[in-house]
């Protein structure tokens, strides 16, 4: 599976101490039995499937990385969507506040002018 060994044992590990499951699709998890929330950062291509998917297995707010959809068409039908669930949608950039995002500035703080600039090359 992804990651290899190292990542499987991580997430015997990670479910054993913290009671989360890892799953390869949405449609693996069990009912929510409290409020469920969706962090959606994947490929702009794919992120109407995934929200309809995630509003599919209950989730009541999602977090959705822009652009959010290849077409504003697109994003103007997920809308209608959620809203007709009832599912609240938030839109921003999740690279913002990824850990290795989080490090870099805190070590870039330690250096008197610096200055770091992140620039995402994907081609999708």
């Amino acid at each position: 599976g992804p990651g290899g060994p190292e990542f499987k044992e991580w997430e015997a590990e990670t479910e054993e101490k913290y009671g989360v499951k890892f799953v390869t699709s949405l449609d693996s998890l069990p009912p929510p039995t409290q409020p469920r929330l969706a962090l959606i950062s994947g490929r702009t291509a794919d992120n109407p499937h995934l929200l309809e998917e995630a509003i599919k297995v209950g989730c009541k707010c999602i977090y959705l990385e822009k652009p959010g959809a290849p077409t504003v068409a697109e994003l103007q039908q997920m809308k209608e969507d959620a809203d007709e669930a009832g599912v609240e949608v938030l839109m921003g950039y999740n690279k913002n506040v990824c850990k290795y995002v989080r490090k870099t500035r805190e070590f870039a703080e330690t250096i008197p002018d610096s200055h770091v600039t992140f620039v995402s090359n994907n081609a999708y």
